[in-house]
C-alpha cells in the first residue's frame, strides 16, 4: 500500500541534510503538489459556508485573509492537516510522530502559500 501511494505523488528532485527539510522536500512538497487542487477547493469551500469574501479582492487583502483563517481556524487547518498526512506512509508517519509540531508548522506554511500563489483561480 506505501508504495501506491508514493507512485502516485509528483517527482521533485529536492533533498536536505537536515532531516526535517528533507522531509519536507521528499515528502510534504509532493503531496501538497498533489493534492493542491483539493486544498484550493477545500479553502473556498470554508469561505463560502462562513461567508467570507474572498473572490475579487486585492492580493494584499487575500493574502491577509489567507494568513488569518489558516493559522486561527482550527477546524479548517485540522482538515487542511487532514489532506496532507492522510497520504503519509507509515515509515513517514513515524517521522511525523516524532516532528509533529514542526511539521505541522511546515505544512500550514506551505499550504496558505500554495492557496495565496492560486489566487487567480478562485
Amino acid at each position: 500500500m506505501d508504495s501506491k501511494k508514493i507512485s502516485i505523488r509528483p517527482v521533485l528532485n529536492l533533498s536536505s541534510s537536515i532531516p526535517i527539510e528533507d522531509f519536507q522536500n521528499r515528502t510534504v512538497r509532493p503531496i501538497l503538489k498533489l493534492q493542491n487542487e483539493l486544498i484550493v477547493e477545500l479553502f473556498m469551500f470554508f469561505c463560502a459556508k462562513q461567508k467570507i469574501e474572498i473572490l475579487n479582492i486585492k492580493r494584499e487583502k487575500f493574502n491577509n485573509t489567507v494568513n488569518t483563517i489558516t493559522r486561527k481556524n482550527i477546524t479548517l487547518r485540522n482538515q487542511l492537516l487532514g489532506l496532507i498526512i492522510g497520504q503519509f506512509t507509515v515509515k513517514e508517519f513515524e517521522f511525523y510522530k516524532e516532528n509533529d509540531s514542526e511539521v505541522n508548522k511546515r505544512i500550514l506554511t506551505m499550504i496558505g502559500q500554495r492557496i495565496k500563489d492560486n489566487q487567480s483561480e478562485i
